[in-house]
C-alpha cells in the first residue's frame, strides 16, 4: 500500500506539472529543433528532466501528509541524503547546461564523473560481494570506490545515448525501476523500494506526454537523472552481502542501456579509431531498427520488450540464486541478443 501510494501521487505530479514545465520551456525558447541527426520534425520542448524532478521532488516533500516519511526513513537506515542530493543536481544541472548552451564532450564527461565521485563521497556504491561457491564474503575496499563510478558514468552516459526515440529513455527506466522494486524488496531493502516507488510513479506521469508522437522531451536532463539515480540506487538495492550473481542483476536490469553503450564503443572505435568514441552518429540499435524498416512506435515497444526479458532474468537470478541461476540467466541474456540479432538479419534479407 505504501509504495502504491507514493508512486500513485508521483503519477499525479508528474502528469500535471509536465504541461506546466512545457509551457515555461516555450517561453524561454528551451526546444530541440530538426537536423540531421534528429528523427522528429517539428520543434519539441526538451528540458522534460525537470518535471520528473519536481515530480520527484514534491512527492517526498507532500508524503508525510500520507504517513510516509520519505527522508526519514531513509536518513534512519544512515542514507546520506545530502551526498545523493548534490550528485543528482550537479548530473541536472550538467545536462540543463547542454540542452540550453550547449557542452563538448569532455566536460560533460568530467562533470558526470565528478557526480559520481560525490556518491562514492556519500557513501553510496559496491563495497563487496558474497562468493557463491564457498561464501565468502570479499571486500572490494578502494577498488569497490573505483568500479562504482564507472559504473555511475556507464549508465549515466548509457540513458543518454538511448534517448534517441520518443518515449525509450524514459519507458526503460520505469521498466528498469519495476523491476528493481521488486528486487529491492526480496532484498529487504524497503528503504530504497520507496524512491523506486516514487521514481516510477513519476515516469508513468510523464510517459502519456513523452510517448509518441512527444509533445515534449527528457534532455540531456532527463537522461542524466535517470541514468544517474538508476545506477546509484540500483547498487542500493543489493542486500549488503549479496552473491555475485545478484550484484550482476543491474546489469541485467539496465542491460540495454549497458550494452547500448558497449556496442557505441566498438563500433566507433572499429570505424574511425578511439578517438572518434566520442563522437555522434546514426548507429544506435533504436537507429537501425528504423533502417530496418520497423515504425517509430514498434522500435520502441521492441525495445521496450527486450527490456521486460532482461528484467524477468534479474528476478529469476534473485530468486534462484546459486551457480544454475547464473547460467541460465547467462544463456537467457544472450538469447535476447542473439534474438535480436536474428531479426535485424531477417529483415535486411527481406530487403535485399
Amino acid at each position: 500500500m505504501t509504495y502504491t501510494l507514493l508512486a500513485s501521487i508521483a503519477a499525479l505530479l508528474a502528469f500535471v506539472s509536465t504541461p506546466v514545465v512545457r509551457w515555461l520551456e516555450i517561453r524561454v525558447h528551451a526546444i530541440d529543433r530538426p537536423g540531421r541527426r534528429r528523427v522528429h520534425r517539428s520543434p519539441v520542448p526538451r528540458l522534460g528532466g525537470l518535471a520528473v524532478l519536481a515530480a520527484a521532488l514534491g512527492t517526498i516533500a507532500l508524503a508525510p501528509l500520507a504517513g510516509i516519511d520519505v527522508a526519514g526513513r531513509l536518513a534512519a537506515r544512515g542514507w546520506a541524503l545530502d551526498w545523493l542530493a548534490a550528485g543528482v543536481l550537479l548530473a541536472v544541472a550538467t545536462g540543463v547546461r547542454d540542452d540550453t548552451r550547449g557542452l563538448t564532450p569532455l566536460p560533460k564527461l568530467g562533470l558526470i564523473v565528478a557526480a559520481a565521485a560525490i556518491a562514492v563521497g556519500g557513501g553510496y556504491g559496491l563495497h563487496g560481494f558474497t562468493e557463491p561457491f564457498s561464501g565468502t564474503y570479499l571486500e572490494l575496499g578502494p577498488f569497490g570506490g573505483l568500479a562504482t563510478v564507472v559504473w555511475i558514468v556507464v549508465v549515466t552516459n548509457a540513458f543518454n545515448l538511448v534517448d534517441g526515440l520518443d518515449g525509450l529513455a524514459s519507458g526503460v527506466a520505469l521498466i528498469a525501476s519495476a523491476t528493481l522494486l521488486g528486487v529491492s524488496l526480496i532484498e529487504g531493502r524497503d528503504d530504497v523500494a520507496l524512491l523506486w516507488a516514487v521514481l516510477g510513479g513519476a515516469l508513468v506521469g510523464f510517459l502519456p506526454y513523452n510517448f509518441f508522437p512527444a509533445s515534449i522531451f527528457l534532455g540531456d536532463s532527463g537522461s542524466y537523472l535517470l541514468g544517474y539515480l538508476l545506477a546509484v540506487l540500483a547498487l542500493q538495492s543489493l542486500e549488503k552481502s549479496a552473491t555475485l550473481v545478484v550484484v550482476l542483476v543491474p546489469v541485467l536490469a539496465l542491460g540495454l542501456p549497458v550494452m547500448e553503450v558497449v556496442s557505441t564503443v566498438l563500433r566507433r572505435s572499429a570505424a574511425r579509431g578511439v578517438a572518434s568514441i566520442i563522437r555522434a552518429d546514426r548507429g544506435h540499435i533504436h537507429h537501425r531498427l528504423l533502417r530496418y524498416g520497423l515504425s517509430h512506435r514498434s522500435a520502441v515497444l521492441t525495445l521496450y520488450g527486450v527490456c521486460i526479458g532482461l528484467g524477468a532474468l534479474a528476478f529469476l537470478a534473485v530468486v534462484g540464486r546459486g551457480t544454475a541461476s547464473a547460467i541460465v540467466v547467462t544463456v537467457g541474456g544472450v538469447a535476447i541478443w542473439a534474438g535480436i540479432g536474428w531479426r535485424r538479419a531477417r529483415r535486411r534479407a527481406r530487403g535485399a
